[in-house]
């Protein structure tokens, strides 16, 4: 799934249908011009996208790259017979550049505004495309000069010095540049936890009351040198934050961890905890540090949960439901669950509901959810079409993480709604909204807010990224309005397993190295911004926008502070909206926008804050 290539055919032939990722001219054209809207500037743009099939295209990367190919390709043939003989000859000595360019793939990232924006050159000191241009032809102190002055502007903004000179210089006009510019979309910075552990991490649990993050999963410790054996401590202490063990640690893998009364639950595939039986549920008396063992379980614990003041387990054990009754492990399934394995546990509508992969024994197929009472197991409508991984509460509402393919059925993520299980999120693949991927494993509620990781790869309008993102319902005129919007909040170079908040911070766990392109090894997290306008990092502004998603109009709300300036931004990059407002608040009609994605900034006397507004 990543780093995958894509296809570009050549047609002589006009009008084909988007089919199994094949986009029509006219749906061509828009992805484009979503890319750079100078497209719908450019004489032979329509020409050239109706002459043009490509297939395969997932990643805004790879959408850029088509887009400067293409623009490559026109500029190579167009008259330029009122050029110099060196004008020409240095216009194709940067078109070479250019090729040579796109096909490495390699462009600046966007981890510094919240929407799709160009970046002159980026904090790795990868350069735009006409940074790099500048730079190849020996000019990059100019290159340099602009990104200090105006990362962030469009060509035709650009006011440093030298700019016309030099594309004069080297047979370009003004308008060719500003048409090779793409916009970047955003990535959410992410940071690691002083370098992060030496193996995957399944499940984080956090402990607000004494600023700890709790870790579990395969690995032997951290990179800073704590010997952490599957089971580890992020703690604050008087010298920073630090990881430090937990007794003996646990000899196998720890997929599920629970905290409880000053003790930490663990279940997995372990056994022991230094020379200690403690079988595959093990409990941490935190106080005096020492792990004691709930033996009797024959195999892999995947969750664990409180009910009704008791301790269930769920796994691929015999049962694959139990309870633990003071001296021992109780199978209360009873054969009811068939299958390889329960996954998840949640309480919900006073029941406890398992997650998993299994059928129940009913008349009717029912599989994948079953519930306890307590005294009985039952159903829950007729269960979700692919095995389910996790589950959460949202909204009142029970949403469950699955498998994204199982035989023929998909289903990424499904909501119990109506007495039974629809489903909210599976494979797309348009202009708007991208989601393909293998499985959705974690999911967290959190003050509103409802996100997932796994295994994946998302886009919404021109953010992309992959295996975590926030889920939030798709507006009118955006698709389908029965199904959640994925909106990715960052990219990691392989798949997240756990999800958990503390502080404002997003804290997330998996197979992963890295990052939104920082080395974090398997353990990472980010800021979280408010639901409103949410602070630029390092700008201290604080601006709330409400109702959102909205219909008719916003209101700014600067609390102390006056807003000076708002503006509106669609996700072309195009300013659809601005005003002085000088005013603490201030209400903006937004009736006359088309439904879909924009960012909203507003600007106060410290500083520019921005928010993704969704228009209903």
């Amino acid at each position: 799934m990543r780093n995958s290539l894509f296809t570009l055919v050549l047609l002589f032939s006009f009008g084909f249908t988007k089919a199994g990722g094949v986009y029509t001219n006219d749906a061509l054209f828009q992805q484009l011009a979503y890319v750079n809207a100078e497209w719908n500037n450019q004489p032979e743009a329509k020409q050239l996208t109706a002459a043009t099939q490509i297939t395969g295209n997932s990643t805004f990367n790879q959408w850029i790259a088509t887009h400067l190919m293409l623009v490559e390709q026109t500029l190579r043939n167009r008259d330029v017979n009122g050029l110099s003989a060196q004008q020409k000859q240095n216009r194709i000595n940067l078109l070479n550049e250019l090729h040579g360019y796109w096909q490495a793939g390699t462009f600046p990232i966007n981890d510094y505004l919240s929407y799709k924006n160009p970046v002159f050159i980026d904090r790795r000191g990868t350069h735009c495309a006409v940074g790099y241009l500048m730079m190849q032809s020996g000019h990059d102190d100019l290159a340099q000069a602009i990104d200090r002055n105006e990362k962030f502007a469009y060509v035709h903004q650009i006011k440093t010095s030298g700019v016309k000179e030099w594309a004069d210089t080297h047979g370009f006009t003004i308008d060719e540049l500003a048409w090779i510019q793409p916009g970047y979309p955003s990535t959410t910075p992410t940071f690691d936890l002083d370098s992060g552990l030496n193996g995957t991490v399944n499940v984080i649990t956090p402990d607000p009351t004494n600023q700890i993050v709790y870790v579990g999963g395969n690995f032997s410790g951290s990179y800073s040198g704590a010997a952490c054996k599957n089971v580890g401590a992020w703690i604050s202490g008087f010298a920073g934050w630090d990881w430090i063990p937990l007794g003996d640690g646990l000899n196998g893998t720890v997929h599920t961890l629970l905290l409880q009364n000053g003790k930490l639950y663990a279940g997995g595939d372990f056994t022991m905890s230094g020379n200690q039986l403690v079988g595959r549920v093990a409990v941490y008396d935190i106080a005096q540090g020492q792990w004691q063992g709930l033996v009797g379980l024959s195999s892999t614990v995947r969750a664990l949960t409180f009910y009704n003041g008791e301790l269930y387990a769920a796994g691929d054990f015999s049962g694959l439901l139990a309870k633990w009754n003071g001296t021992q492990w109780q199978n209360v399934s009873q054969g009811f669950m068939n299958g390889p394995g329960a996954r998840t546990l949640e309480v919900f509508d006073n029941k406890l509901v398992v997650g998993g992969a299994f059928e129940l024994s009913t008349g009717a197929l029912r599989r994948n959810i079953a519930t306890w009472d307590g005294t009985n197991m039952g159903t829950l409508g007729f269960g979700t079409l692919t095995p389910v991984n996790d589950l959460a509460v949202f909204n009142s509402t029970l949403v469950a993480a699955c498998d994204v393919v199982n035989a023929t059925d998909t289903c990424a993520i499904a909501a119990y709604e109506n007495s039974d299980w629809v489903v909210k999120l599976r494979g797309v693949n348009d202009i708007m909204v991208y989601f393909q991927g293998v499985a959705v494993k974690s999911l967290l509620s959190v003050n509103n807010r409802l996100f997932a990781a796994g295994d994946f790869e998302c886009s919404a309008g021109m953010t992309i990224g992959s295996d975590i993102m926030e889920l939030s319902k798709t507006p009118s005129g955006m698709g389908d309005t029965s199904l959640y919007m994925c909106n990715p909040l960052t990219f990691t170079n392989s798949g997240i397993q756990a999800l958990a908040e503390l502080g404002n911070s997003l804290y997330f766990g998996g197979t992963f190295t890295t990052s939104s392109t920082n080395t974090t090894n398997h353990i990472a997290y980010l800021q979280l911004t408010p639901t409103g306008v949410e602070e630029v990092p390092g700008e201290a502004v604080s601006v709330n926008v409400f109702p959102n998603p909205a219909s008719n109009s916003i209101t700014l709300n600067g609390g102390s502070a006056s807003i000076l300036q708002a503006e509106i931004i669609d996700i072309t990059g195009r300013k659809v909206l601005a005003e002085n407002i000088n005013a603490p608040v201030k209400s903006i009609s937004v009736a006359q926008l088309p439904a879909g994605i924009y960012t909203v900034r507003a600007s106060t006397k410290t500083g520019w804050a921005s928010a993704r507004l969704v228009k209903e």
